[in-house]
């Protein structure tokens, strides 16, 4: 029974060392390993494969994985780096001020994925600009011009001339009629004081009379209100007047009316509110980034929408200190002459500003992409890679947006469908700051 354990014994030994001997011995290297991803689906990137195959989400064809996609891409760009402008061409000097955009990545996009979604790309040229620029306007009431038509003492409104809103007032043209007790009391003590200085009835329309108290009496009169013809005429027919006009103070047009037949009147209450439009304003709203190339004084038209006629020549007048947060506009207000009412408060329209020109890079106005903290555009580095870079830009005149800092003429720029590759870059970005990406990828289909 011994020899049989020997036997045993040794068979166990042999089959031990033929283990280690295949898995640590010169035959190890022969066996798979680990087989890297090659394929990957585009529209769901983390779906990768060593084999080609379908999406098992979307079902669309495995693409081969470029280059620069081997490994996941770091959400953080090196756009800002004096090294990037061998790379997109853009100029160290003009690149390395401005920080990288937040959140996006350089993305790869195959031929056949651009014509997809659509994608075409435009040079960064320069361009003179500068010569004119059109902004919105609107036309507005002076403030200056505006009136509001009181009494000064209470009584109630026996006559109403003007019933209506919208129609055209002279000066001093009567509006309504007013019985108030204090101004009737006021006109007798006129009266009195005339007779007790003796003076004649011709003396009453002079400007001054003999006597002080009659002047004082005068004086009452207007302080309540009333014109200087409606006193004289009081002197000349010698009998106080039982209801007395309230007459327009400017002349203009009826804005607004609250006066009734029969109505208690008091102070405080506007009777008629009155604006003369001899003048108007054109109030046009500018951005912050256009205020620097407008002055007090500049030339200035205005077309009103839907008109043929010739426009309207102004220069500003006014440049509000303020600038609105909601819209990020200052007012900049034209004072025009408005004789004919060719203008009309409420009206709209294009205001063109005459500039001196300045030769600019631009791109098209969709090839930036404004997220309200950073302006960038994806540059075209070749060989189907766009990276994001980031941009100042300066005014906006039609279809061009003016670029200031961050790209170099010649340059390319994703222009149409760059709504797609900034949706990618995005993806990508989050799909490399993801701590499970990694796992994702190792999906096989």
């Amino acid at each position: 029974m011994g020899w049989v354990r020997w036997a045993i014994l040794l068979a166990v030994t042999a089959v031990a060392a033929f283990s280690v001997w295949r898995y640590w011995g010169p035959g190890s290297a022969a066996l798979p390993a680990h087989r890297e991803d090659l394929y990957y689906c585009p529209m769901h990137p983390q779906i990768r494969s060593p084999d080609p195959g379908e999406c098992p989400i979307c079902h669309m064809t495995l693409e081969p994985i470029p280059v620069e996609r081997m490994q996941p891409v770091a959400p953080t760009s090196t756009m800002g780096s004096p090294d990037a402008g061998s790379d997109g061409g853009a100029a160290p000097d003009a690149v390395a001020a401005l920080s990288p955009p937040p959140g996006v990545v350089p993305v790869v996009l195959s031929l056949e994925r651009q014509q997809l979604i659509g994608m075409t790309t435009a040079l960064v040229v320069r361009r003179t600009l500068g010569q004119q620029l059109r902004v919105p306007g609107v036309v507005e009431a002076p403030e200056n011009a505006a009136a509001q038509v009181h009494v000064r003492t209470p009584g109630f409104l026996e006559r109403v001339e003007v019933r209506q809103s919208g129609v055209r007032v002279a000066r001093g043209q009567t509006l309504a009629w007013i019985y108030a007790p204090e101004i009737y009391q006021a006109q007798q003590e006129l009266l009195t004081a005339r007779r007790w200085a003796g003076a004649p009835a011709e003396a009453g329309l002079m400007e001054s009379g003999p006597n002080d108290v009659l002047q004082a009496a005068r004086r009452r009169l207007q302080f309540l209100g009333l014109a200087d013809g409606d006193i004289d005429e009081v002197l000349r027919r010698g009998a106080a007047m039982r209801a007395v006009p309230i007459r327009a103070p400017i002349g203009g047009y009826v804005t607004r009316y609250a006066a009734v037949l029969g109505q208690y009147a008091t102070p405080e209450m506007a009777l008629y509110e009155l604006s003369d439009l001899s003048r108007v304003w054109i109030v046009a709203s500018l951005y912050e980034r256009d205020l620097a190339r407008i002055s007090r004084g500049s030339a200035a038209q205005f077309v009103a929408a839907g008109e043929s006629a010739p426009p309207v020549a102004a220069r500003v007048d006014l440049i509000e200190p303020s600038v609105r947060s909601e819209t990020r506009t200052a007012r900049v207000r034209l004072s025009v002459p408005n004789p004919a009412m060719r203008l009309r408060p409420g009206q709209y329209g294009d205001v063109t500003f005459a500039l001196p020109g300045a030769s600019s890079l631009v791109v098209p106005r969709d090839a930036v992409a404004d997220t309200g903290v950073a302006q960038y555009a994806f540059v075209d580095a070749g060989g189907g890679r766009f990276e994001p870079r980031r941009v100042r830009t300066g005014v906006l005149l039609g279809d061009d947006l003016e670029v200031i800092d961050g790209l170099r003429e010649g340059e390319r720029v994703v222009a149409r469908g760059s709504f797609m590759v900034d949706s990618e870059s995005r993806l990508q970005a989050a799909l490399a700051e993801s701590p499970s990406a990694s796992d994702a990828g190792a999906v096989t289909p």
